[in-house]
């Protein structure tokens, strides 16, 4: 079932080393470009450092920031895309959870007459949507990074 796998390539070539065969010259060439370019103009190199530092400080220093808006019906979309990968998990599959409860009592609802096997798993589809709904509401609360 399992075999090893032989190979007739010879011991010294590698992926680097057929790439670089292939490609060096053309690294080398700007390498060496790159080079002479910086040693013949080391006054350029160092005004256009200092230009682009200088950009950046104006740009942090200057530019408005964005302010966030408290009172905004994006939020509860918003927030959890920002709590990385395990929040937006965690918020689709309780959404999820939140339909299929709906779904089931709007089958329930959609009865003509309820028995108490019916009521019970009413009163139980409630109970776990306001939890569900309380967990939503405190996860997209505003957090406080440092």
């Amino acid at each position: 079932m399992f075999r090893k796998i032989t190979s007739n390539r010879p011991p010294d070539t590698t992926v680097w080393t057929a790439f670089y065969r292939e490609f060096g010259k053309y690294a080398d060439g700007s390498a060496h470009r790159t080079k002479r370019f910086l040693e013949t103009r080391p006054r350029t190199v160092f005004v256009a450092m200092i230009l682009s530092i200088l950009g950046s400080v104006g740009c942090f220093l200057f530019l408005p920031k964005e302010k966030s808006k408290k009172d905004s019906p994006n939020l509860f979309v918003q927030q959890p895309l920002m709590d990385g990968m395990g929040g937006i998990v965690t918020t689709v599959s309780t959404l999820k959870e939140l339909l299929e409860i709906r779904t089931v009592l709007d089958g329930l609802i959609e009865k003509d007459s309820l028995d108490s096997s019916d009521s019970l798993l009413m009163e139980n589809a409630i109970d776990r949507m306001q939890v569900l709904e309380k967990r939503l509401s405190e996860a997209n609360k505003p957090h406080n990074s440092p």
